[in-house]
């Protein structure tokens, strides 16, 4: 006995070493448990096992950045352990939380009972206790919770109080203890449900954070300006091995390549020739991947094994994006592979089709440019190489490699590098605007994102599209390159996206946009096939829909510095913030030149009176 008392003494002092360091703890207690405290903090959350570990609690507790779970027994009692560490951070955050949580019975009325004795406790109580009721599990009602207050400390039922009485006056160290009815248990087979658990979980952890956010604010002297910054700091070594994982299984295949035809130009002279009578017959490059051995390898990823939520919500976002992308190249040139496209980048809803159609009706054609005044391919990618060495003093790593190639169509990012067309020719102004749109925003976003510790962040969370383009397309409004020709290119690209999910063929949607709005038949055609190949492509909507989306975010005061972390979607901003406040996230290396005086006056006329039609109507402002 004496020998473990001693261990458990060398084990204390360990402890209380490290957190003197500000070191994170992780150590392994006798009977399966636990400590793990990220980093010195004014509270701990603390879980005995009883007979059998409860599922929500144990898992919780993988999640929060400081947790104790341990079987308390004779030899191995958790009073010493927990009064040195609290006495010891009580001083020096001047009070200190114990929460202590423990599963209920089944015929408990509430869904969480909050126990408390210390008038101390009754405010933190409180916020918990409204945190706790706003919660909801998909369609289920909002959850209860309750109050309890004790003329002396409560603890789990079987066990004795965590730290003595006169000690935690003395200390100010508070105490509270939650107990969790097992809502998420099927009593017919006495098993979780999945699905609920994990939603219980991360809604019940940020419910948790924010009133203890309350406490450490008003209570402590521990440094914390939002509730997220409560949260665990460390990534377990699982989230990069499948944070590498999805970064392998996208990177081998480029999705724009495979679903972009190699025989434009040729269908281009053939559609003419057949007096745009016949619909072209697309060909597309080999495909250099078996989708459904990918497929495996993403659905072998152990994902639900990642205990942080919000890391393993990304994780499978991307893994169902993924999923689907692999869909569409199985069924490219096919019926399904439009199903496919409407299930990742979404419908045309009446809202975005109206103000397409606006556009079309209110806007004028420019005068066509004269063609002596066009820039070729080679003068395109020399303005490019010089753009690119500007934002490589910014980040070094960024490559100032332009390709100049015969098999793509028109201009394109692939991986970071721009891509173009030998053939292509433009105009001094579109080069500019085209030069923010390409390197400024997609060539900016990828090296952002790959100085992020998540690979995600540059191979593209599910739907980044849509904030990508609106922000390429906003670049180009900045820089007085969005002409109304432009806008009309991309009202037209939703007109062709419905007409093509209504069942209208190639031909049709090609003929609607020469006679009803005026576009030449080479315009017509480059259009109409973006959105046709494949077997129906809809990601075209997502230019006009992401720009109408950035205007809003514009006019309700937010700023656009946040959105080029990566290659994100506007409503992962939440999850940014989060990430971010947690300390998981660096700093943007890279600031793309349209956002530098004095491109970036723009901004402020769209935050206080623009709309789409002061954009058309107010080029040159």
């Amino acid at each position: 006995m004496k020998t473990k008392q001693n261990h458990q003494k060398k084990k204390i002092n360990q402890i209380l070493d490290k957190l003197k360091k500000g070191d994170p703890l992780r150590i392994s207690l006798p009977e399966r448990g636990v400590l793990k405290i990220d980093r010195p903090l004014p509270f701990i959350i603390v879980y005995r096992i009883r007979e059998k570990k409860d599922t929500f609690i144990s898992n919780l507790s993988k999640t929060e950045s400081s947790f104790l779970i341990a079987t308390e027994t004779a030899a191995y009692p958790l009073n010493m352990l927990i009064q040195q560490m609290a006495e010891y951070l009580a001083d020096k955050f001047g009070s200190f939380l114990i929460l202590e949580m423990w599963s209920a019975e089944d015929t408990l009325h509430e869904d969480f009972t909050i126990h408390l004795h210390q008038k101390a406790a009754l405010k933190t109580a409180e916020n918990l206790q409204s945190e706790l009721k706003k919660i909801e599990i998909g369609n289920n009602s909002k959850l209860s919770a309750t109050l309890e207050t004790h003329k002396s400390p409560y603890s789990a039922p079987g066990f004795s109080s965590l730290i003595d009485d006169e000690i935690a006056k003395k200390n100010q160290i508070i105490r509270m203890g939650i107990e969790i009815a097992p809502i998420y248990i099927n009593k017919t087979t006495g098993k979780p449900y999945p699905i609920f658990l994990r939603e219980l979980r991360t809604a019940f952890g940020k419910a948790l954070r924010k009133s203890l956010f309350e406490y450490v604010r008003t209570a402590t002297t521990f440094k914390a300006t939002h509730f997220e910054m409560l949260g665990t700091t460390i990534i377990d070594e699982k989230v990069w091995a499948i944070d590498e994982a999805l970064a392998e299984c996208s990177n081998l295949f480029d999705f724009l390549l495979l679903v972009t035809p190699i025989n434009v130009a040729d269908e281009w002279d053939t559609f003419k020739k057949n007096s745009y009578s016949k619909d072209p017959i697309f060909h597309y490059r080999p495909m250099p991947i078996e989708p459904d051995l990918i497929k495996r390898r993403l659905y072998e990823l152990r994902i639900e094994d990642i205990a942080d939520p919000t890391l393993s919500f990304l994780f499978r976002d991307k893994r169902k994006e993924l999923d689907r992308m692999l869909n569409m190249m199985l069924d490219r040139d096919k019926p399904d592979f439009m199903h496919s496209s409407l299930q990742l980048f979404g419908n045309i809803d009446d809202q975005l089709l109206d103000v397409a159609q606006a556009i079309l009706v209110v806007s004028n054609r420019p005068s066509p440019q004269e063609e002596e005044k066009a820039m070729d391919a080679k003068s395109f990618a020399v303005m490019a190489e010089q753009e690119l060495k500007w934002l490589k003093q910014q980040d070094e790593s960024v490559s100032t490699v332009v390709r100049i190639r015969d098999d793509i169509e028109g201009v394109m990012v692939s991986r970071g590098v721009l891509n173009i067309n030998k053939n292509y020719k433009l105009t001094p102004q579109r080069a500019l605007a085209l030069l923010q749109h390409e390197v400024g925003t997609h060539v900016v976003t990828y090296y952002n994102g790959k100085a992020q510790p998540l690979k995600l962040f540059y191979i593209g969370v599910p739907g980044y599209e849509q904030l990508q383009e609106g922000l390429a397309v906003f670049a180009e409004y900045l820089v007085g390159g969005l002409s109304n020709d432009r806008m009309r290119v991309l009202a037209a690209r939703v007109i062709a996206v419905n007409q093509l999910t209504k069942g209208y063929p190639f031909r049709d949607t090609f003929s609607l946009l020469i006679d009803k709005h005026h576009f030449t038949p080479a315009d017509a055609f480059h259009i109409s096939m973006r959105v046709y190949r494949g077997g129906g492509l809809t990601k075209d909507a997502v230019y006009l829909k992401g720009l109408l989306n950035l205007i809003e975010y514009i006019k309700n005061g937010y700023d656009l510095a946040p959105l080029l972390i990566g290659k994100i979607r506007q409503d992962y901003i939440p999850v940014i913030n989060e990430l971010t406040f947690r300390g998981l996230l660096n700093k943007i290396p890279i600031k793309p030149r349209y956002l530098s005086p004095p491109f970036n006056k723009k901004i402020k006329y769209i935050k206080e009176e623009g709309t789409i039609f002061n954009m058309l109507q107010n080029e040159n402002n």
